[in-house]
């Protein structure tokens, strides 16, 4: 409780010290990239710097401001993915997260329109919402904007902006479970023309399964107006996260399970009756730290009206250690020595239910150094009586990533010897299924290192062409050069490996390998759309637009390769194997606003995703030698379709509805000739099913909501508050597979709230208000209880 008294104090002061005056705070512009909207209307809005409103755009934009989130106490970016139809955050292993949008997943995520390279390659955990104006969710491919890998959408975290008005915001929260927060956030002018935003948050909670997430960030701002030209912002930030692993319950059933009598105990995926969804089975040697911090600075230069230059410069810092138990596994034996039985084949294999065993704890930490630099030269040129909004630029990206790894697990018949990266008394320890307690420690090291080079490098252009008041139309391109390198040395075999690490500690001699497989890709990518404005209020819009995912496959003496046709191929060791995954969208889409009172937007969509890559089998014989090996091929291809709507209405002033739905239809198209000839030469696990159709994994069908806000303005209940959010997933399956799934689910939050005088509000949430059991994470079939209902307080102070 010391660390909320300390937060209280400092609550309290900054209360008293500040003379509250009546000041009402203006509704703050929020941008992606370079789209600016106001948080009520939709306003004139600049992309790439183009000065047009939104509805010139063949673009579809959805966004939700920090006020939202903040009335409802919403600190994580996957709560506030429900006010972003057609997009989801699926979380993993207790925070690593994984965004999908329109039924693409490794959706790229940018802070400040500059992209988190991480986010395309794995999944991370992503810091806290406390200094954030607003996150945007840009819809469809974006390559020719952003780069590769934008193929359904990507979203940008704006932050907070300088200010030359005096802010001063200081919240606490506490809820269920020791859920205790704090937040400090102050901004004005700081010397002469210079002014700042600061802001600072602290959050630590038991957890409602035990987790004790503890989570600590700061950021600061500055900006400056060096003449009348010219300008310069500088901003920067750090996080030092704890996360409690999480790996969920003991695993369902992978086939029915019958009782010694014969009859059927559980079927297939079905979960252990009686399980306690509190109970926590992780080791307590489980960790999960995420420290990082970063820096940008940005120079704007306006020659004139019609020509202005930006440099956008950013680095980026992110570590990430991780040990975990991961994997519960339950004691089978051939023999008669277990109640229960399943049948492998046409024999009977038993399993003990009572008691599950820590079979493959996991050791890794990667650890990323992030630079971009962006020149971009915008302006407005004239051809006769038409208009042209232009924008011109260079980016280049680099990544140098290190992944440090201990698999080395000491065997089970010695469990002990720190030989081995795991090792120690809870390795391959029993654990209860009703009654689960640490059963001991376990002690880790590093053996491997995993040393990857990113580069990018792109030229872009786009032209906005106002052809009349009614019709524009967009033309851009863009030419991306990405280059991917990874180290190995060789071993004792001659082998291609991971570099050694010293003393088992993460460090290793950069110096120490024996050359680096490359893969170089460039493509070009376009969009182009038009607009029609039939009247004011309304635009009617349809783009195509393209993109490209590069491949990072690099050659291996253990796998087999095929092509499109599921023909054998040798590629060339150090070289790139498969072709980029390549595609397009076609959207057509609507915009109509009624003053502050309506906004709505809906759109159409189409999305094709070629060259998809599969393993299709890990224990294949190779008839040209002998050998047991993965067979790899790059078939079919991904469609997806739907549509979104969105709606914003303002009846009467301190009344706000919005509701959002969205269809997405994700499937992978396989040629059945094809399926059947790698059936029939062996390529094809039998187990694995692949057919034309195949529903995407992890891709909701329908997803909406519905939310509303009320400030009472006069009357008895002046300064009082109401609000509410009521959101539905669909159901999902966990794999392409098809034997487990996450059934649908209803959400429903609520909220009160009383301003007092002086700048003081209490504000009260009651999250998953009707006690809702939902799923929607898991390790393999381990499944993760959500949470239950829950409640957080807040009284927060605003200048």
């Amino acid at each position: 409780m010391k660390n909320i008294y300390i937060t209280l104090s400092l609550f309290i002061l900054t209360a008293l010290s500040v003379n509250a005056q009546n000041k009402s705070i203006t509704d703050t512009i929020h941008q992606i990239k370079e789209v600016e909207i106001t948080a009520r209307g939709i306003k004139p809005v600049k992309m790439l710097d183009l000065n047009v409103p939104i509805t010139y755009l063949p673009i579809t934009v959805s966004t939700v401001s920090s006020n939202t989130l903040e009335m409802r106490g919403i600190t994580n970016l996957q709560d506030a993915m429900k006010f972003l139809p057609g997009a989801q955050m699926n979380t993993s292993y207790g925070a690593f997260q994984t965004l999908t949008v329109r039924g693409f997943s490794s959706a790229p995520i940018m802070v400040d329109g500059v992209r988190d390279e991480r986010t395309t390659i794995n999944s991370f955990p992503f810091s806290d919402l406390s200094d954030i104006e607003s996150i945007e969710l840009l819809k469809g491919p974006a390559s020719v904007l952003y780069g590769h890998s934008v193929v359904g959408g990507m979203i940008n975290i704006v932050r907070k902006t300088p200010t030359a008005k005096p802010v001063v915001n200081a919240r606490i929260s506490y809820g269920n479970w020791e859920n205790k927060q704090a937040l400090m956030d102050f901004g004005g002018k700081l010397a002469g023309p210079v002014n700042y935003r600061a802001n600072i948050f602290y959050a630590d909670q038991d957890g409602w399964r035990d987790n004790g997430n503890k989570r600590f960030s700061g950021y600061f701002a500055l900006g400056t107006q060096i003449d009348k030209t010219s300008s310069l912002n500088l901003r920067g930030g750090f996080k030092r996260d704890f996360y409690g692993t999480e790996i969920g319950l003991p695993p369902n059933m992978k086939s029915e399970v019958y009782n010694a009598d014969g009859s059927v105990y559980l079927a297939k995926e079905q979960q252990q009756p009686g399980l306690n969804r509190k109970a926590r089975y992780n080791s307590e040697s489980d960790f999960f730290k995420n420290d990082g911090w970063n820096i940008s600075l940005r120079y704007d230069k306006e020659f004139n009206k019609n020509m202005k230059l930006r440099n956008y410069f950013s680095f980026n810092y992110d570590d990430i250690n991780y040990f975990g138990t991961e994997t519960l596994s339950y004691l089978e034996s051939s023999d008669p020595i277990y109640k229960h039985y399943y049948m492998s084949g046409s024999k009977k294999q038993y399993i003990c239910l009572d008691s599950v065993y820590l079979s493959s704890p996991l050791r890794f930490s990667h650890i990323a150094n992030m630079l971009r630099d962006q020149l971009e030269l915008s302006g407005i040129f004239t051809t006769g009586n038409i208009k042209h909004n232009y924008l011109g630029g260079y980016a280049f990206s680099q990544m140098f990533r290190t992944s440090f790894n201990g698999y080395n697990n000491a065997p089970k018949n010695d469990p002990l010897n720190s030989e081995y990266d795991v090792y120690g008394p809870g390795l391959y320890s029993h654990v209860a299924v009703n009654d689960p307690h640490s059963m001991g420690y376990m002690e880790t090291k590093f053996s491997k290192a995993i040393v990857t080079r990113d580069y990018t490098h792109g030229i872009y252009f786009q032209d906005l062409i106002e052809v009349s008041e009614k019709l524009k139309v967009m033309l851009a391109g863009r030419y991306d050069f990405y280059k991917y390198m990874r180290a190995y040395k060789l071993n004792e075999k001659g082998k291609p490996d991971a570099l050694p690490t010293y003393n088992g500690k993460r460090e290793f001699d950069t110096d120490d390998r024996d050359y680096y497989s490359v893969t170089n890709t460039s493509a070009f990518t376009y969009r182009a759309g038009l607009v029609y404005m039939p009247v004011e209020e309304l635009s009617v819009y349809g783009s195509m637009a393209s993109f490209f995912f590069p491949d990072r496959t690099f050659f291996s003496e253990t796998t087999v390769y095929l092509d499109a046709d599921g023909n054998r191929f040798e590629p060339t060791p150090g070289k790139q194997i498969y072709e980029p995954l390549k595609g397009f969208q076609a959207e057509i889409g609507t915009r109509y606003t009624y003053k502050n009172l309506l906004q709505a937007t809906a759109s159409v969509f189409f999305i094709r995703r070629n060259n998809e890559k599969k393993s299709l089998n890990s224990g294949y014989t190779d008839p040209q030698d002998g050998k047991e090996k993965t067979v790899s091929a790059m078939i079919g291809r991904t469609d997806s379709k739907g549509f979104d709507l969105e709606v914003t209405f303002t009846p009467l002033a301190g009344i706000e509805f919005m509701a959002g739905y969205s269809y997405t239809d994700a499937t992978i198209t396989y040629s059945d000739a094809v399926i059947q000839r790698l059936k029939d030469n062996g390529m094809l696990d039998p187990n694995t099913n692949l057919y034309d159709g195949m529903r995407l994994a992890m891709v909701p069908k329908n997803t909406l909501f519905f939310a509303g806000s009320y400030r009472a303005t006069k009357g008895i209940f002046k300064n009082a508050g109401v609000h509410f959010t009521t959101s539905y997933t669909d159901n999902v399956y966990k794999s392409l597979s098809k034997d487990m799934f996450y059934p649908a689910y209803w959400i429903t939050d609520l909220g009160l709230s009383y301003s007092f005088g002086s700048g003081i509000t209490l504000t009260g949430n009651v999250n998953n208000l009707f006690n809702e059991k939902y799923v929607n994470q898991s390790l393999g079939r381990q499944l993760v209880p959500s949470m239950p209902r829950n409640y957080l307080v807040s009284v927060s102070y605003k200048l």
